[in-house]
């Protein structure tokens, strides 16, 4: 297993636009399959006669769907190809905004959800990786930074863009703009992307092909999967209880908001550097480094939980944690086992950290309801920790292996 840092060849023109159309299009995925949802949830709701809450919890089921499908998305990407696949899935998606739009009662619009996440699995950034990784491995782990960079714009484009559509037209209208959108600009951008020339695949075994077989143990794929599933089942709780937990360490209502901003700059900002990080320091030392950045922010919110700054600290170290765990989770895979089945590997890892996410959020209010925050955040700081140990062995593994 070779984890030493290698320098990446200068990004080519025609790489940068396959970055660009794939970044464009998964803004829009993300942004019209994901993020939209919980903003349409409350007229949705009313028009359907139903609770927020129901609607929301039909959400959480279809995105532990969409998890269980990512292990059979990466073995169909595999055997397809992540582009082919990716097209369909933009229509699938079209289709269930389609459903949803046209619902006329909150069952058809559950299965709608349940459209949309399935599609999503094949949309979202592991399926942008492996596109990356088949099309030429040689440039994929630079490609998959930039990727990251382009996409993390997504939330700050389409929540309140869908706000704003929201105070002119209804919901229904907005999911068929949004489900447009998927097949006159996802669509063609993913086809702009996969007719580009690719490496040979004699190049990618140059550079990758010495990983596959030295790389095949199984306890190498059981930690990094724990470690990528525990540190999501952290990032899914602080993120779907960020408002919540500030609140009940002692910021008002204006300063929660003020600070909860952070988080989207924090990530952009470490997503800028990342591509000068992996020049320097293998994808398992840059992994290992974002786990400890989320252990301290974990550990550094309790006794700071009344000082502004403190707090503020804390929202900054999550931003930049989670914006070089994405990225890690295209390039570590890669880095460890190379691109030989790629897509069933990351498939696998996304199956089990999603399922493990999706019950995050019901966790840690639990908790913090029944034992109090200081308790509840302490048990993220064992995930943090935890997945910083499974990374660590990871690494020590290969230094332990012959000729390393």
């Amino acid at each position: 297993m070779r984890l030493e840092p290698r320098r990446s060849p200068p990004i080519r023109e025609n790489d940068r636009l396959v970055v660009v159309a794939l970044g464009g299009a998964g803004i829009i995925s993300y942004g019209t399959l994901y993020y939209c949802v919980a903003s349409i949830a409350k007229e949705a709701s009313r028009d359907l006669a139903v609770t927020e809450e129901w609607l929301l919890a039909c959400f959480s089921f279809a995105l532990l769907a969409s998890a269980l499908m990512s292990l059979v998305a990466g073995r169909f990407m595999d055997r397809y190809g992540a582009g082919k696949t990716m097209k369909v899935a933009s229509f699938v998606g079209a289709a269930s905004l389609g459903i949803a739009a046209t619902s006329w009662n909150a069952v058809v619009f559950a299965i709608a959800l349940f459209g949309m996440q399935l599609a999503s699995a094949f949309l979202f950034y592991e399926a942008a990786f492996v596109f990356l990784v088949q099309r030429d491995a040689v440039h994929a782990k630079r490609q998959m930074a930039a990727l990251t960079l382009i996409v993390g714009f997504s939330s700050t484009l389409f929540w309140p863009l869908t706000s704003l559509l929201l105070t002119s037209i209804c919901w229904r209208q907005v999911c068929w703009i949004y489900g447009g959108c998927n097949v006159l600009l996802a669509f063609p951008l993913i086809q702009l992307a996969l007719g580009k020339s690719s490496a040979t695949l004699g190049e990618q075994n140059t550079v990758c092909g010495s990983q596959d077989q030295s790389s095949s143990k199984p306890i190498d794929l059981v930690l990094i999967t724990v470690g990528f599933s525990l540190t999501t089942f952290a990032f899914s709780a602080l993120l779907g209880r960020m408002i919540p937990i500030l609140s009940s360490i002692g910021l008002d209502l204006q300063e929660t908001a003020l600070v909860s901003t952070l988080f989207g700059p924090s990530q952009l900002a470490v997503r800028l550097f990342a591509g000068w990080f992996s020049e320097r320091i293998s994808p398992i030392q840059l992994t290992i480094f974002s786990c400890l950045m989320l252990s301290a922010a974990t550990i550094v919110i309790v006794p700071a939980s009344h000082s502004l700054v403190g707090i503020a600290i804390f929202v900054a170290l999550v931003g930049f944690s989670s914006g070089l765990n994405s990225i890690c989770r295209g390039s570590l895979p890669l880095s460890v086992f190379g691109p030989g089945g790629y897509g069933t590997r990351v498939g696998l890892i996304t199956t089990f950290r999603l399922s493990t996410a999706s019950f995050a959020p019901f966790f840690f209010s639990f908790i913090q309801n029944n034992y109090g925050i200081g308790l509840a955040l302490g048990s993220l700081t064992v995930c943090a920790v935890g997945s910083t140990l499974s990374f660590a062995f990871v690494g020590v593994r290969s230094k332990a292996e012959p000729g390393q």
